[in-house]
């Protein structure tokens, strides 16, 4: 399936919110049934989910959709495709895999720079609140990277639903940092473009990606590493730039109370 903005927002959906409440059963139903559009309408979400009309409406905009109507379309534009494993052995498909993910390392190893990731580090010691933001496998890496944060006494705030993130953005001040983690640069694809440049005037915003575009008007700050965008190799890339970025952190200021480096 591709990962755009419809799975985004149900995987967050679904990861985040109670079992059996009404968000988690709407999107659970339209997850179950993305292959087949016909299945998606308002009188089969109702039956299906014991929900009514205001709720599905209610939940179109609580993930950030403007209506039922952007789901419907989003809908119609999700296509599935298929990986297929090398010919082989189990351990020789295994070793393949190995070799495709340190190839897609050393990508990283040979692209990443140095003096931003520096400079970086300085932000997350300095700042008064840091976030760290991803969706879906890069939001994965936020998580890892918060939990390891944490045990050198530096705590970041992430969240799994694409809104929530949003939220503590638009509610950060000047003296707050704002990581972002997107594989292909496409975290604020999900935004109407005229909002992007309000959303993140105050904070500082270093923005952590693959894509060799533009960043959207707001981003102070881009670190980039080579990717060939193949997806298998989507989460170790960003796993490991945040990996890099937490032992330069540990090697700068080491436990809390330790001096920069």
């Amino acid at each position: 399936m591709q990962y755009g903005k419809l799975l985004a927002v149900l995987l967050g959906t679904v990861a985040s919110e109670p079992p059996d409440s009404l968000d988690q059963r709407i999107a659970q139903y339209i997850m179950d049934h993305l292959g087949d559009a016909g299945a998606i309408s308002m009188k089969n979400i109702e039956q299906a989910c014991h929900v009514g009309n205001a709720s599905i409406s209610r939940f179109c905009r609580r993930i950030g959709l403007r209506d039922f109507f952007e789901l419907r379309e989003l809908v119609a534009d999700v296509r599935f495709q298929v990986s297929a494993d090398p010919e082989g052995s189990f351990a020789e498909r295994m070793a393949a895999h190995r070799d495709d993910i340190l190839h897609s390392l050393d990508l990283v190893v040979r692209s990443l720079p140095e003096e931003p990731i520096r400079s970086l580090c300085r932000d997350i010691h300095d700042r008064d609140r840091v976030g760290v933001f991803g969706m879906l496998k890069s939001e994965t890496a936020a998580l890892v990277m918060q939990n390891e944060m944490a045990a050198l006494g530096r705590n970041l705030f992430t969240v799994v639903p694409h809104v929530r993130q949003l939220e503590w953005i638009r509610r950060a001040g000047p003296e707050d940092l704002v990581i972002l983690l997107s594989y292909r640069g496409i975290f604020f694809d999900y935004l109407p473009q005229q909002d992007i440049g309000r959303l993140l005037a105050a904070p500082r915003v270093c923005l952590i990606t693959g894509s060799a575009a533009p960043p959207p008007p707001g981003v102070d700050t881009v670190i980039r590493f080579d990717t060939d965008f193949e997806q298998r190799r989507h989460p170790h890339q960003i796993s490991f730039v945040c990996s890099t970025i937490v032992r330069e952190y540990a090697r700068m200021y080491g436990l809390p109370h330790s001096g920069p480096a």
